[in-house]
């Protein structure tokens, strides 16, 4: 199917129907229903052969892996139905006007089809929904090892990737301080570095001059009483970065309250909610 043959659907669903068919190359093979049938034919054939038993066993064995692949199939174009219809829903809040000119590309729309097409959760679905609306309206956006990564992400670690964001400041870091309490435990938050979400190593973040720290929706006004100021913090990794934009998340306010007491146990920097 050519873009051009969409002529009269909406703008939005024709870069739907154009990113689905880039991807649906890598559907599998349609269903072989006539399998059955004919394994029965060898069972009749060889009823009297000592090898009877061997083709009952293969005929049953082919059977099932009949039935696996339909309904491996049927749960795909499911999964397939709700991420690309969530994505339309997505576009078409934006309107046709803002859609750039620029087509996603085949590499990615595959890439995409392929890791979205077996997730059945519905709330990671949404996920998928977004990046490749984001896609769509800027292609090139998504890398496809953000893709890769979604795909192998357990869902506790979804989970846990949603909690983290609450702390995350600056839309960047995460201060060194939550791992390992109550805001973020270790195993969790080794899980998501070994995931590829956050960089192993510590970093240093620097505010020079009095600002303003964004997290989620609070505003944190800074004020520098010496020099510059260092907080030490992990940072997110572009995959992590990424996903973290399309988290909506609430503040944790016990979380907002102790990194206001950090920084002002400093004593070279004061903090309040703005």
């Amino acid at each position: 199917m050519e873009i051009k043959d969409l002529a009269g659907l909406s703008e939005p669903l024709m870069r739907i129907i154009d990113c689905l068919d880039k991807g649906v190359s890598s559907l599998a093979s349609p269903f072989v229903y006539k399998r059955m049938e004919k394994a029965k034919m060898l069972i009749e054939q060889k009823r009297a052969d000592q090898n009877a038993v061997i083709a009952l066993k293969d005929a049953m064995t082919q059977d099932l892996i009949t039935v696996a692949r339909t309904t491996r199939d049927r749960q795909e174009i499911e999964n397939i139905s709700a991420i690309y219809g969530n994505a339309l829903l997505e576009l078409q809040s934006f309107g046709k006007n803002t859609l750039p000119s620029t087509l996603v590309k085949s590499e990615w729309a595959a890439h995409f089809f392929d890791s979205a097409k077996d997730c059945s959760d519905e709330e990671v679905q949404l996920l998928w929904s977004k990046i490749l609306a984001g896609e769509i309206m800027e292609p090139g956006k998504y890398y496809k090892r953000t893709l890769t990564n979604l795909k192998q992400m357990e869902r506790h670690e979804a989970e846990w990737f949603c909690k983290m964001c609450k702390y995350v400041i600056a839309d960047s870091y995460l201060p060194v301080f939550v791992i390992d309490n109550e805001f973020l435990p270790f195993n969790e938050y080794q899980s998501l570095v070994d995931c590829g979400f956050l960089n192993a190593d510590h970093a240093s973040m620097e505010i020079a001059n009095d600002s303003i720290l964004h997290i989620s929706s609070v505003e944190i006004e800074l004020k520098i009483l010496k020099n510059t100021f260092h907080t030490r913090v992990v940072t997110l990794t572009d995959t992590g970065l990424q996903m973290c934009e399309l988290v909506h998340t609430e503040p944790d306010d016990d979380y907002v309250q102790k990194l206001i007491q950090k920084l002002n146990e400093s004593q070279l920097v004061t903090a309040r909610v703005k």
